[in-house]
């Protein structure tokens, strides 16, 4: 078997042909593309039809499975589909059927575009303040968590594209991100175990795929991350009983590749159980494609060739109940009285400098402007680069931010809005929300999503 048969890896590294051309000669089971392979959604089904051509015409191999992540929320690698707004969205609403729907409407787009794999959904537990995770998770509650990921698993599933639960066994108990360093989970095995509920369950419901996560959990093995640790693999296998593909997160991650050389992630990670180990920069695929020592090259081998689900739905979930959900339900966290329709309204859009790298999706501010320009409200806009005086006439305010708590700007953004009508339209987790005094509203959508932060605003002036 060819060692990149065992090996996900992206175009990054180089121009799109010098990528393709290594592609042709690593031959990977899957390519994992992320926002910047593409343009828009033309060029990518180009894309996606030259690298099959590029496998099936020119290497006479098999096709290779395309992968993204598409969490929705803040991450979104296909931006131009209509994505969910974020899963703790989803679990603040806490309705399974929509969730299931969401999961269906993403599966159907991507089967649509040519996309097999999606590297979702989270199901790590809410950490407010791992900048990692944030809202990409469902809840802190496992039995959340573990319902609304089966629910979105089911749904993807139904369109014959695998879905991934990650980060195994939970990335939620660590403050660190593991793009930047290597986190350490320090709690007792019982913790970690108790982390875990939401996989077990995504086992139950026939996930395809698991990705293992780069943080280390030193009551379980205090030499390797998950991704390199032999004993985090046998619990995957033995304790869930879990007989499909098990994925490595992206070893090019400085959580590993500051510490380990690009040998030693091959051999550990191959030696210890997985499956296929994700690495998105070529060059460093095909380097750490020699060194290969696959625990059970046949069997590895017989899950990624049976990852994909057997599709069961054709029929597109419609697009309408998404955009619905998305204007309509958002949360009050603090109570107000409404702004006056009939007054002008400043609304101040902050600077939405992402927490992570792995988020993608930021306030769209000049669509938010536009959508609102539609509705007739009267609003004046303004951004974090105007001076606070040029907003400081006005009797109502509106400021839309995100995570405020992990910057330290807050408070002269409290001060502006004091002593007057205001409400805070909070796009990430609310766990800011104890910054702002009585008086001041708090609504959050959980998204960056255009539609949910109009919702807001129109809850803001008591639409609804």
């Amino acid at each position: 078997m060819r060692p990149g048969y065992f090996i996900q890896t992206g175009l990054i590294g180089h121009e799109r042909e010098e990528s393709l051309r290594l592609v042709g000669k690593l031959l990977p089971s899957t390519i994992v593309l992320v926002r910047k392979d593409f343009s828009d959604r033309k060029d990518l089904i180009e894309l996606i039809h030259t690298i099959k051509h590029l496998y099936s015409i020119e290497k006479d191999a098999r096709e290779p499975y395309i992968a993204v992540d598409q969490e929705g929320g803040n991450v979104v690698r296909l931006a131009f589909l209509n994505y969910n707004p974020s899963n703790a969205f989803l679990g603040n609403l806490d309705n399974l059927r929509f969730t299931e729907y969401v999961g269906s409407r993403t599966g159907y787009d991507l089967k649509d575009i040519g996309i097999d794999w999606d590297l979702a959904p989270v199901l790590d537990l809410s950490s407010p303040y791992n900048q990692v995770i944030l809202e990409r998770s469902f809840s802190y509650d496992p039995l959340v968590v573990a319902e609304h990921g089966k629910a979105f698993i089911r749904g993807i599933q139904r369109f014959g594209v695998a879905a991934t639960a990650k980060h195994f066994p939970g990335h939620g108990g660590v403050l660190g991100d593991s793009h930047l360093m290597l986190p350490r989970d320090e709690r007792s095995k019982a913790a970690i175990k108790s982390d875990m509920f939401p996989f077990k369950e995504a086992v139950k419901e026939g996930v395809a795929s698991i990705m293992l996560s780069h943080v280390l959990y030193t009551a379980i093995d205090d030499s390797n991350p998950a991704t390199l640790s032999p004993a985090i693999y046998n619990m995957l296998r033995k304790d869930l009983r879990f007989n499909g593909l098990a994925i490595t997160d992206s070893l090019n991650m400085k959580a590993v590749s500051k510490d380990f050389s690009t040998e030693e992630m091959g051999k550990r990670a191959s030696r210890a159980g997985a499956d296929i180990l994700e690495c998105v920069d070529i060059d460093r695929a095909m380097e750490m494609s020699q060194y290969l020592e696959m625990r059970d090259e046949k069997a590895s081998a017989e899950r990624i060739l049976n990852l994909l689900p057997s599709k069961k739905a054709n029929v597109e979930p419609p697009n309408d109940i998404l955009n619905a959900f998305a204007l309509i339900s958002n949360a009050i966290k603090k109570t107000f009285v409404p702004l006056n329709p009939e007054t002008t309204t400043a609304i101040l859009y902050l600077d939405d400098t992402r927490e992570s790298i792995v988020g993608d999706s930021f306030t769209n501010s000049r669509g938010i402007i536009k959508r609102l320009k539609e509705t007739g409200l009267k609003l004046e806009s303004f951004t974090s680069d105007d001076p606070a005086s040029s907003y400081q006439e006005y009797e109502q305010m509106i400021v839309i931010g995100r995570n405020e708590h992990l910057k330290d700007r807050y408070m002269a953004i409290v001060e502006q809005m004091k002593g007057r009508r205001s409400v805070f339209i909070s796009t990430g987790v609310p766990a800011d929300l104890g910054l702002f005094p009585d008086g001041v509203g708090y609504i959050s959508t959980f998204s960056t999503k255009v539609d949910a932060i109009a919702g807001a605003v129109f809850r803001a002036f008591g639409y609804f």
